[in-house]
Formats: structure tokens, sequence, C-alpha cells
């Protein structure tokens, strides 16, 4: 089986050490790292590479499986879907946070002497999700029968706001011109990490294309949960945009000094949110809602709607907007 263990240098930085079988020649080989991105996808690879080589005769999870290593082994799992662009670069970074700061000696202990309650007792519940998928994948790949995590009770669903047509009218007439094309993008149903990473080669007279999205102020290739789509250009957006810059990568958000894209504060603590709450709308994502109102209002059906949003499921979309499908049917025989 792959190993993973942490140790210090002289300097006191961390460093990783990773130990596995070559499939090979059979013999032991050990890589020293210092990033732990690097070190559990590494670590990840090479267990799931021995994994795949059992044969009928495989006896099951030994002593070496105790909760740090399932850990270490999910965190590997999770790095290589964002290398895969299956998640956001932000989701791994929550995850990564609350898994190393799970402590104490429920960590050294086998994950098959561990039940719900030893979890309860010795992790904070926001961690508590972390672990039941980590179980998850052990699942998956039928080395255990049964979860020991419970599932978090749902917390009961926030009401959306919807903005009034007469407030965003307003809004599009008194903002700035900057915060006019973001808002405008926010009204076509676009998530704020993709408005900022919408760039001069993504728009025509026609379509605007929804490819990337931001992290951190770079923009990545791919969306959230990789839907990619595009939507129509509102005549009144495609004035405001500057017509010397189609074809061109600059983005059509644009920080005024390097001309280089905007983190996603600016959505929550900028000029953006600034105007926003001018016209007391409490964040961005309220022109998301706003978009799916009026597009249910011209009896767009929920599966399109579905799909110009980039939901990933239908399931999420009439979880979050069924309520504005619902209309009143006539009874009466006659």
């Amino acid at each position: 089986m792959a190993s993973i263990k942490e140790s210090t240098d002289a300097n006191g930085q961390s460093k990783y050490y990773v130990h596995w079988k070559d499939g090979k020649s059979g013999h032991g080989r050990r890589r020293i790292l210092k990033c732990i991105d690097e070190a559990t996808h590494l670590f990840w690879q090479q267990q799931n590479a021995e994994l795949d080589c059992r044969t009928a005769s495989w006896s099951g999870i030994d002593s070496s499986w105790n909760l740090k290593k399932l850990l270490m082994f999910f965190l590997g799992h999770q790095f290589n879907k964002v290398e895969t662009n299956q998640i956001r670069l932000s989701s791994y970074k929550k995850c990564r946070h609350d898994i190393l700061a799970i402590d104490g000696e429920i960590l050294s202990r086998n994950i098959l002497n561990i039940s719900h309650y030893d979890i309860a007792d010795s992790v904070r519940t926001g961690c508590h999700r972390w672990i039941r998928s980590a179980y998850f994948l052990l699942l998956e790949k039928k080395l255990i029968s049964f979860n020991p995590v419970k599932k978090a009770v749902k917390r009961k669903r926030k009401p959306i706001t919807i903005p009034s047509k007469a407030t965003v009218r307003q809004l599009l007439i008194a903002a700035p011109q900057r915060e006019r094309i973001a808002c405008w993008l926010g009204i076509c149903g676009l998530r704020i990490g993709e408005v900022l990473a919408v760039t001069y080669a993504d728009v025509s007279e026609d379509w605007i294309h929804i490819r990337r999205h931001v992290v951190d102020g770079v923009i990545c290739d791919g969306l959230k949960r990789g839907v990619e789509r595009r939507v129509r250009m509102p005549r009144e957006l495609f004035d405001l945009l500057d017509k010397e810059l189609i074809g061109t990568s600059h983005p059509l958000i644009a920080n005024q000094f390097t001309g280089g894209p905007l983190s996603t504060c600016y959505g929550t603590q900028g000029a953006l949110y600034k105007s926003l709450q001018a016209f007391d709308i409490r964040c961005f994502h309220h022109l998301r809602h706003f978009a799916v109102s009026r597009l249910a209002d011209k009896g767009v059906d929920i599966m399109k709607i579905s799909r110009l949003i980039g939901h990933s499921s239908i399931r999420i979309t009439i979880d979050v907007y069924g309520h504005l499908f619902n209309e009143s049917v006539d009874m009466d025989l006659d």
C-alpha cells in the first residue's frame, strides 16, 4: 500500500514523504515534496493504481488506513478534480482548510473502528461532510460496505430575493458604465465569477459566450460543473461596449489601472457592491434571480432556463426556482 507522511526540515518547513511500490519492478519508491497539494495528488494516484490492481485474494483494508491517511487520499482526489475542472479552486481551498484543521488522536485511529459518535465528539460539525465524502470514496472502491458518518441535517433554504423591474432599470441608468456592463451580464443570468471572466473575444453583436470563470483574480478555462453555454446579446449592453476591443482578450470588466481581470471581491466590497447597495440590492446574485423570473414570466420552459443559466441539473433549477412556475389552474368544469 502507498503511504504519505509529514515531517519538517531544518528551517521548520513542512515536507511530505510519499512511498509506493513500483508496479513493474516491484521495488519501493519514494518522493519528497514540499507542497501538500502535489503530495496528496501523487499519493492518491499511486494508491488508486494499487487498488486497481487488486486480485480476488485481496484481504481488504489493513491497519495503515487511519483517518489521516483517508483524508489525505480524499484531498488528493479533490485536487485531481481541480486539475480536470470538475470543481473550482476556491472550493478545493475550502476543503483543504477544513481537513487540515482536523486534529487530535482520532486521526491515528483505524477507519474501521470509528463511529459517527467518535467524529461528532472530536471533529467540528463543518468538517463532517468531508469525512463522509472520504468514506464514500472507499464505498465506490468497494473497500467498505457502510459509511459510519451520518448525513448532516439539511439547512432550510433561504428565500430568494428578486429585485423589481423598476429598481433594476434605475440601477442601469444611474450606475457607472463599467458597473452597468456587469449588471447587464448579471441580468443575462451569469454568476459573478463568469461575469469577470468574459472577454471581448467572447462577445459579438448577437451572442455572449460563457467559457471561463475567475478564481482569485485569474481567468481560468472551464466553468463550475463544466457547463459552457451562450446567451443572446442585449442591444443596450452591446452599445456600452468598446467596439475597438472586440475580438481581443481584454476583459469586459477590467481593473481601471492595470486592465487585468478583477477578483470576485468586486461584487462583495468593490464599486459594483456599492452600486447595488444604493438601490437596496443586497448581492449581485439577486440579478441572476431577476433573470430567471423574467424568463419564467415570458413562459420559457424550465429545462431551457436551466441550460441558459448554467445549472448542471434541472433538479437544482426546480429546487431553487420551481415556485416561479406555479401557474394558477382554472378548475371550472364549464
